[in-house]
C-alpha cells in the first residue's frame, strides 16, 4: 500500500506530465507550424516552471515525462528525446535554485521579484535549454548546422514567452488558490475572452496596434482593482484568444507575412506581460506605501497618546501635591478647633467641673468637626475622580466649587478671588476634567502672583455667553507673561517659572481637556497688568433654564 505522501507525489507527477504534453501539443498546433522548434508561445515550459517553483524538486519526473511524450510524438530521434528530456527537467531544478538563491518571493511582490525571474529565464534556463537541446538535436542528425543558430533562437525565444506568460499566472494562481473567489475569478477571465474574441474574430480587428488600444486600458483598470493575480489571467486569455484567431485563419496575425505575423503576435503578447508587471507593482507598491503610512500614523497616535496618557499622569500626581497641600489648608481651622475644645475638657477634668451637659457638647463638636475634614476628603477624592463618560453639567456649579476646594489656598496666600456668578450656563463634557483645568490656570495665576510680589493681588473670573458659546475669562493682576514665551505657553514641559517647581503641564493638559475633550478653545492674551486665559465651550440647552 502506498502512503498518503507517495501517492500525492504521483498524482502530481501525472498532472504535471500530463499538463506538459496537452499544452505543448496545443502551443505547436495553434501557432505557426508544428514542429518541436517554434517561434510562438511555449506553453509547457512556463507551467513546468511555475509548478517547480511552487512545488519545488519532486517535480522533476513529471516535467521529464511530459517532455519525452511531445518529443517522442514529434518523431524525434529516440536519444535526443531522452537527452531533451533530462536537459528540461534539469533545468527546472536549476531555477529553483537560482529563485531561492537570490531569494525571491513567489508572490513576486516587488521589482526586484519580477525582474530577478525574469533574468533567470532569458539569460539563464533558457540558454542552457535552447543551446543543449539543439545541440542534441545537432548531434542526432535531427538538424542542420546551417540551421543551429536560427533553431536554437526559436527555441529560446518560444521558451522565454510560455515563461513569461505562463509561469507567473501559474505561480500567483497557486500561491493564492485558497483565497481566490473562483467564480468572480473565472467571470473576468471568460468576459476579457468574449470581449477579445469579438475584436479579433467578430469584427476582425486587423491592426495590432488598434486591438492593444482596446485591451490595454481594460487590463490597466483590472490590475489597479484586483492586483497581479487577475492580470496574469487577462494576458493568458488574450494570448490564447489571439492564437485561436491564428487558427481559424483571421485577426490581427493572419493576414500579414509570416515573419511580421510572428512579430505582432509576439509584440501584442509582451505588451500584455509588460503592463501587468509595471502596472502591478506600481498599485501594489502604491498600496504597500499607503498600507505603510497608515500603520506609522496609528503607531504615532498610539505612541503620542501613550506620551499624553504619561502626561496626564504626572500631571495628575502634581495635582494630588497640590491637594494635599489644600488639605492642609482646609485641614488646619478643625485642626486648631479640635486642638481648642480637647484643651478645654483636659481643663475642666483638671478643675472637675467636667459634667453630662459637657460632654455631650463635646462630643457633638467633635463629630462636627471630624465630618467636616472627612467630607473635605470626600470633596477632593471626587474632584480627581477619572470620568468614562460625558454629561450635562452647570459650569457656575464647577467653578463654585473648585473655589471652594481651593479658598483656604488662595485665603493663605492673600489673594482675592472675584466671580462673577449671576446667571446660570450649562455645557456638555466631563465636568470634572473642565475643573481641573480651572484649577489649573489658577494654579498658574498664583504662581505668578506670588513670585511678583505684588500687595494688592487678585483673580477675576468672567463667565457669559455669546450665541451659542460659553465663555470663561481669568484674569490676574501679576504683570503678564513675557510676548516672546506666551505662544509656548501650553507646550508641555514649559514653565515660566524661575524655580521650576512646576512641571510644565498644566496648562498643556488644560488645553488638551477644553479643546480634544470638551470640543471648546482655550486662548491666552495679555491685558493691561495681567494675562487672560479665555475657555471657549459650546453651550446647551436643560429643562432647567
Amino acid at each position: 500500500m502506498l502512503n498518503k505522501k507517495t501517492g500525492e507525489n504521483i498524482l502530481l507527477t501525472g498532472i504535471i506530465a500530463f499538463l506538459y504534453f496537452s499544452t505543448g501539443k496545443l502551443s505547436l498546433d495553434l501557432l505557426f507550424g508544428h514542429n518541436i522548434v517554434n517561434l510562438g508561445v511555449f506553453a509547457p515550459e512556463g507551467l513546468a516552471l511555475a509548478f517547480a517553483l511552487y512545488y519545488g524538486k519532486k517535480v522533476w519526473f513529471g516535467i521529464f515525462i511530459g517532455q519525452f511524450l511531445l518529443a517522442y510524438v514529434n518523431s524525434i530521434d529516440i536519444f535526443s528525446v531522452f537527452e531533451i528530456s533530462a536537459i528540461n527537467a534539469t533545468e527546472a531544478l536549476i531555477g529553483i535554485a537560482l529563485f531561492r538563491r537570490f531569494g525571491l518571493d513567489k508572490e513576486l511582490k516587488t521589482f526586484r521579484d519580477i525582474a530577478g525571474l525574469v533574468l533567470i529565464i532569458v539569460f539563464v534556463l533558457q540558454v542552457f535549454s535552447s543551446l543543449l537541446s539543439n545541440l542534441s538535436l545537432l548531434l542526432h542528425g535531427q538538424l542542420q548546422y546551417d540551421q543551429f543558430l536560427y533553431s536554437a533562437f526559436s527555441w529560446w525565444f518560444g521558451n522565454v514567452m510560455g515563461q513569461l506568460l505562463f509561469t507567473p499566472f501559474l505561480l500567483l494562481l497557486l500561491v493564492h488558490a485558497k483565497q481566490i473567489k473562483v467564480k468572480e475569478y473565472l467571470l473576468y477571465g471568460v468576459a476579457f475572452g468574449i470581449f477579445l474574441y469579438f475584436l479579433e474574430i467578430q469584427v476582425a480587428i486587423t491592426n495590432p496596434f488598434l486591438l492593444l488600444s482596446f485591451t490595454i486600458p481594460v487590463l490597466v483598470v483590472v490590475v489597479s482593482r484586483k492586483g497581479k493575480l487577475y492580470g496574469t489571467l487577462l494576458s493568458v486569455v488574450a494570448a490564447t484568444v489571439s492564437s485561436y484567431s491564428v487558427y481559424k485563419g483571421t485577426g490581427a496575425f493572419y493576414f500579414g507575412t509570416e515573419t511580421d505575423n510572428i512579430i505582432n503576435y509576439n509584440f501584442f503578447v509582451l505588451a500584455h506581460v509588460a503592463t501587468v508587471f509595471a502596472a502591478g507593482i506600481l498599485f501594489e507598491e502604491r498600496k504597500r506605501y499607503e498600507e505603510k503610512l497608515h500603520l506609522t500614523i496609528e503607531q504615532e497616535v498610539r505612541k503620542n497618546e501613550k506620551q499624553q496618557f504619561v502626561m496626564l499622569q504626572q500631571n495628575r500626581l502634581a495635582q494630588m501635591g497640590e491637594m494635599i497641600g489644600m488639605i492642609a489648608h482646609q485641614w488646619r481651622q478643625p485642626l486648631n478647633h479640635l486642638s481648642v475644645i480637647n484643651e478645654t475638657l483636659y481643663y475642666k477634668y483638671m478643675n472637675h467641673k467636667l459634667n453630662d451637659e459637657y460632654m455631650e457638647n463635646f462630643r457633638k463638636k467633635s463629630n462636627r468637626t471630624i465630618q467636616q475634614m472627612s467630607t473635605t476628603i470626600d470633596d477632593f477624592r471626587n474632584f480627581f475622580r477619572p470620568e468614562k463618560r460625558k454629561t450635562a453639567f452647570c459650569v457656575n456649579d464647577v467653578i463654585c466649587y473648585v473655589l471652594d476646594i481651593a479658598s483656604s489656598l488662595f485665603s493663605h496666600n492673600d489673594i482675592a478671588v472675584v466671580f462673577n456668578k449671576k446667571e446660570r450656563y450649562h455645557a456638555y463634557g466631563f465636568p470634572n476634567e473642565f475643573g481641573q483645568s480651572v484649577l489649573n490656570i489658577l494654579y498658574n495665576a498664583q504662581d505668578a502672583l506670588n513670585g511678583k510680589g505684588i500687595n494688592n493681588k487678585y483673580i477675576e473670573i468672567l463667565l457669559f455667553q455669546q450665541e451659542d458659546t460659553i465663555i470663561l475669562s481669568i484674569y490676574d493682576n501679576a504683570g503678564g507673561i513675557p510676548e516672546d514665551l506666551i505662544n509656548k505657553i501650553f507646550d508641555p514641559y514649559f514653565s515660566t517659572k524661575d524655580n521650576k517647581n512646576g512641571t510644565g503641564l498644566g496648562l498643556y493638559i488644560s488645553k488638551i481637556i477644553i479643546e480634544e475633550h470638551m470640543d471648546g478653545k482655550l486662548l491666552v492674551s495679555n491685558k493691561k497688568d495681567g494675562v487672560c486665559f479665555k475657555i471657549y465651550l459650546p453651550s446647551i440647552e436643560t429643562s432647567e433654564e
